[in-house]
């Protein structure tokens, strides 16, 4: 049971208090384009948690204080108050309660949800399925129907429009229609569990590679060439205990004695291959002036000709050349390039040698190598030699088919439950048909039926369509282009939403529906179908368990509508829904409208 049954609004000043009331059904609020519907339409969105900022609002600017909602839900009153100015300014009370304190609206909402979210056990349910905190915030989109996307098929809902409630639209619509909720729920706990157990078992092997890196960090300080690989433990053990009975012998000496050793056969073998390189320097020189030598002996004998008194003077010459010659001959012999090349090869061996061996040959005290010894132990100590990758592995392969099968779960829909759903919607359309030329239109189409598709929440009217020479009926989308023949199915669709939901009590729901400014779209001819709509949805459903709250221009009379309570938003005492502000001449209020 649930029921709006008082609003009252507070003025700035003291002592203004204006109060609307409401009853079980269909409350009508008439007004004119100024005088508030839209914002009237809003608040009641805004008293029940919405997050909008009305401060600005010209409508309640310097004029409203504050507001407080009283209404019935399972036969026990609440009273929610909230104030302009200050979004976590919130009161909420249980009539049998005394006044309440001041809290936030988180907490405000928090106990809201409480009240609309009876059923805790399918609420957990709800929340572990589409993996978010949700609650009867979210389902306010199946409350709020307003003028700005009346005609809409696609994405029908009014608050789809905004990306809070789209992106979980989705989501919520596979918990409705999925008639797998028990075995998901079941297999979501298994896939907690698995994951409690992959995390464990992960930060285990992380532990284990930290580990390994430490050991073998601290077995180069020590000099020793094994490597933990994990599986090896006892031999590494062996290995510095060796090592530590022998620590009493400086080791270092003779590490730095190798290095020595290597840094002279370095230098050593530069120096022999600078000398070569000095030896084939000199030996170009000799054959160089041994040419200049010979050129010249040859010009002198030239000169002397045969003149024997002066070949006294050229014959020591010619015997120096010819030594000079022997000993380029002997040291060609010596100098072979093969030997620089072979020298040079030597030194860059025993360079990259030095280079490579850089970390074996540093030296550590005694000091750091037992303290790196120390810390092997340590560090063995706490390595898990247990540890199996097959476990992991194991577990990783069962929670990839879990989530394959949930997957697969969260997307099979309970036809019978959409098929019922289509039904439904097409029942409440076809209730206007007396009323509606269009929907009289409409189910003169063969086989004319509304169908829902859960794929992006559509409402489609369909036909049937029988091809020629065949008896096979096939059914076809049918399209139409009035606006208010789309408004009239959208209706339709909020409205078997509601009922759906309603009847089966275990969602966090608030069960009333309010309307903005639905006859726009309709004319005369049409718009009774409105009321036929509405009247149809309680032929079997109590209004004390769906509350509709509409705000029109039009009389209700003129709609088809027979309300259980009619307000006129426009009299002697106010000009609008706020009474106590007082609209600019020459602006217009409601402007949304």
């Amino acid at each position: 049971m649930f029921n709006l049954i008082e609003l009252s609004l507070y003025g700035k000043d003291e002592n203004q208090v204006f109060s609307y009331h409401f009853v079980a059904g269909i409350n009508y609020f008439k007004g004119k384009n100024d005088t508030g519907k839209t914002e009237f339409y809003t608040f009641l969105d805004y008293m029940f948690g919405s997050s909008i900022n009305l401060s600005e609002k010209d409508w309640f600017k310097g004029s409203l204080q504050s507001a407080e909602l009283v209404f019935l839900y399972d036969n026990r009153k609440v009273a929610i108050k909230r104030f302009i100015d200050d979004p976590n300014k919130n009161f909420f009370r249980y009539f049998d309660e005394d006044e309440s304190e001041q809290i936030r609206l988180s907490e405000y909402r928090a106990k809201l949800n409480s009240i609309f979210s009876s059923d805790q056990t399918t609420l957990r349910e709800l929340r572990t399925f589409v993996e978010e905190d949700i609650g009867y915030r979210t389902f306010t989109l199946f409350n709020f129907f307003g003028e700005n996307r009346q005609g809409v098929l696609n994405d029908f809902f009014d608050k789809c429009s905004r990306l809070e409630y789209s992106i979980k639209l989705p989501a919520l619509l596979n918990y409705i229609f999925n008639k797998n909720i028990a075995r998901i729920n079941d297999l979501k706990k298994q896939e907690e569990e698995l994951k409690s157990q992959l995390d464990s078992l992960e930060r285990k092997v992380s532990k284990n590679d930290d580990i390994r890196g430490r050991v073998n960090h601290q077995l180069k300080v020590l000099g020793i060439h094994k490597v933990f690989t994990g599986k090896n433990s006892n031999d590494i053990l062996g290995e510095i205990a060796a090592l530590q009975n022998s620590l009493e012998k400086d080791e270092s000496s003779s590490r730095s004695q190798t290095i020595t050793e290597l840094e002279a056969m370095y230098t050593s073998l530069d120096e022999q291959i600078k000398k070569q390189r000095n030896l084939e320097s000199d030996h170009k020189q000799f054959i160089e002036d041994e040419v200049k030598q010979k050129v010249l002996l040859d010009k002198l004998q030239e000169i002397v000709g045969q003149k024997a008194e002066y070949m006294y003077l050229v014959e020591p010459l010619i015997s120096l050349v010819s030594d000079l010659d022997k000993s380029i001959s002997f040291n060609k012999y010596l100098i072979q390039e093969s030997t620089t090349r072979e020298l040079k090869k030597q030194r860059d061996k025993v360079r990259q040698q030095i280079l490579a061996n850089k970390s074996r040959f540093e030296i550590y005290s005694v000091s750091q190598k037992t303290q790196a010894i120390t810390l092997i132990k340590e560090y063995l100590s706490y390595y898990d030699d247990n540890l199996n990758n097959d476990n992991l592995l194991s577990i990783r392969k069962k929670l990839k088919s879990i989530r394959e099968e949930i997957r697969m779960l969260q997307n099979e829909n309970d036809t019978e439950k959409l098929n019922n759903l289509s039904m439904d919607i097409t029942r409440l359309y076809k209730s206007s048909v007396d009323v509606s030329g269009l929907a009289e239109f409409d189910f003169n189409k063969d086989g004319f039926h509304i169908s829902y598709l859960k794929n992006g929440n559509i409402l489609q009217p369909q036909i049937s369509d029988t091809e020629e020479n065949n008896a096979t009926s096939q059914t076809k989308n049918y399209y139409t282009g009035s606006m208010a023949r789309h408004t009239l199915i959208q209706l339709c669709g909020y409205l078997g939403f509601l009922r759906m939901l309603i009847k089966e009590g275990k969602y966090p729901l608030i069960p009333f529906l309010v309307i903005d400014h639905i006859s726009k779209p309709f004319d005369s001819k049409n718009q009774k179908a409105l009321g036929a709509v509405l009247h149809e949805a309680y032929r079997d459903i109590q209004k004390s368990d769906m509350q509709v709250i509409l705000f029109d221009d039009e009389d209700a009379s003129n709609l088809g509508i027979i309300p259980d309570l009619c307000t006129d938003l426009l009299n002697e005492e106010k000009s609008g829904f706020n009474p106590f502000y007082t609209p600019a001449k020459g602006t217009s209020e409601d402007t949304t409208n």
